[in-house]
């Protein structure tokens, strides 16, 4: 098993209802693998449930739960998959616990998308109140 980094699973923010775990850049590290540079969290140490979500910045990444790769061995696979989330404007994070690499997705196109309807509905109502 390919240790990244000491585990710093003592001083994260877990919330069990929700199944978010709050992080930052600093508990994350950095995997070089076939050209593409990807960051990872350690959670080999970790003796909660895996979390559904990871919040990191005001970003939240969901669990790809059928997309794991082997932390040893996962070949050109994992750098091409990783190459094409990113050209499809979805970030990627990697987790590591049991010896395999778990998979979260942030979509920054959804989230683009959201805000805008959000800014849609605020003047919708704004529209409206004014009218009457």
């Amino acid at each position: 098993m390919t240790n990244i980094t000491e585990s710093r699973v003592d001083t994260l923010n877990f919330n069990s209802e929700t199944k978010t775990l709050d992080i930052t850049f600093n508990d994350l590290n950095i995997l070089s693998t076939g050209g593409v540079d990807v960051l990872v969290l350690n959670l080999n140490e970790w003796d909660n449930d895996v979390p559904f979500y990871l919040e990191i910045d005001q970003r939240l990444f969901a669990l790809q739960p059928s997309n794991t790769h082997l932390v040893s061995g996962h070949g050109a696979q994992l750098p091409n998959w990783i190459t094409n989330e990113e050209s499809e404007g979805r970030l990627t994070i990697l987790v590591e616990r049991n010896e395999r690499y778990l998979v979260y997705i942030h979509d920054t196109l959804a989230v683009e998308e959201d805000d805008d309807d959000d800014d849609e509905t605020v003047v919708e109502k704004s529209t409206e109140e004014t009218s009457e």
